[in-house]
């Protein structure tokens, strides 16, 4: 874990673990002052599939939780386009995608985003999410090798930043390979060219073509029958593009990973969890939201929710109920209101 503070005094900051998410983030939060803003950035990581850990740093004031609207995605509704990535790769633990395989995978997303759409509507909120996948001359799939073999290989090897900072690089690489099927830029009123070469210039060639600020960016890899992790990447940054690498077609995964985008975190006890306050905190909040898709990934979409807590993150909610405050942050410390 790296800390770099910035404009605060060390003494009055304390670290607790309250939170496990399946991410590699940096979590800022800012504290409002009448003075000046404060901001600390820390970069921690946090990983996942049923496995994760998120920091939380207590100071006094009003603070701004991270992942709340920020990234590319910031507040869940509106239109949002999903652009979906198939991956295919020759390792023996990965299998080649088949054309039945793509299609049940797109199906899952479907019913994934029309759940997230229906939650949506019953809450007030206009939400339209279009999905759109990578093809190039009627090929779907983009055949690159992943850095160790497998995800959760090339995850922890040798050690977990150096695994991160590889997939990302290896992510860059598919961005640019899917560029190559996009439209060319012939707009007249811009000087400089998108150069496509990442994901982020994927990204902001997609807010070009289909005119919305949200893009969530999903690179599939086929581990339908195996064991494997689905990971969200830099949801919390203010300098890395936030990304999934999804290793299953279960839709309410799919809808899992997607409300990390925009904010959500995970809310189930992992194996990492090693305070008996943590998994106290974690046994409140799945004891009161028994039905919360941050929390039973394992169960059908069709029988979850969305907690108050989610709607606060994910931007339903303008304001956090003080008893989900006290909940996950303790007495003293408040969230903004936005």
């Amino acid at each position: 874990m790296f800390i770099k503070v910035h404009e605060i005094s060390p003494k009055c900051i304390k670290i607790y673990f309250h939170e496990c998410v399946i991410n590699y983030n940096i979590f800022v939060i800012a504290e409002k002052s009448n003075m000046k803003t404060r901001t600390i950035l820390i970069l921690s990581l946090l990983i996942c599939t049923l496995v994760s850990c998120q920091l939380f740093i207590k100071n006094k004031g009003t603070y701004r939780i991270a992942s709340t609207r920020n990234n590319v995605c910031k507040e869940l509704y509106g239109n949002v386009v999903l652009y979906a990535i198939f991956i295919d790769t020759k390792s023996t633990n990965t299998q080649p995608w088949s054309d039945y395989d793509i299609r049940s995978t797109l199906d899952s997303i479907q019913m994934a985003t029309k759940w997230l759409e229906s939650k949506a509507s019953e809450n007030g909120i206009p939400l339209n999410i279009s999905i759109k996948y990578h093809q190039n001359k009627k090929k779907i799939p983009i055949a690159l090798e992943l850095p160790k073999k497998t995800l959760s290989g090339s995850l922890f090897y040798p050690t977990l930043p150096i695994g991160v900072a590889h997939l990302s690089r290896w992510a860059d690489k598919v961005a640019k390979l899917a560029c190559d099927a996009l439209p060319a830029d012939t707009s007249s009123i811009i000087t400089t060219k998108n150069k496509l070469s990442d994901k982020e210039r994927l990204i902001a060639r997609l807010r070009d073509i289909y005119k919305t600020d949200n893009v969530v960016l999903m690179f599939f890899v086929n581990n339908y029958f195996k064991e494997e992790m689905s990971v969200t990447f830099y949801t919390e940054s203010m300098t890395d593009i936030e990304y999934s690498i999804v290793s299953f077609k279960n839709p309410t995964v799919i809808a899992h990973e997607f409300l990390h985008f925009f904010g959500a975190w995970d809310l189930y006890i992992t194996p990492f969890d090693k305070k008996r306050s943590l998994k106290r905190k974690k046994r409140l909040a799945m004891k009161e939201f028994p039905g919360e898709i941050m929390a039973f990934t394992y169960r059908d979409l069709d029988s979850l929710t969305i907690s108050p807590f989610t709607k606060y993150l994910i931007g339903w909610d303008n304001r956090l109920d003080e008893k989900y405050e006290r909940m996950f942050f303790g007495k003293k410390v408040h969230v903004l209101k936005y």
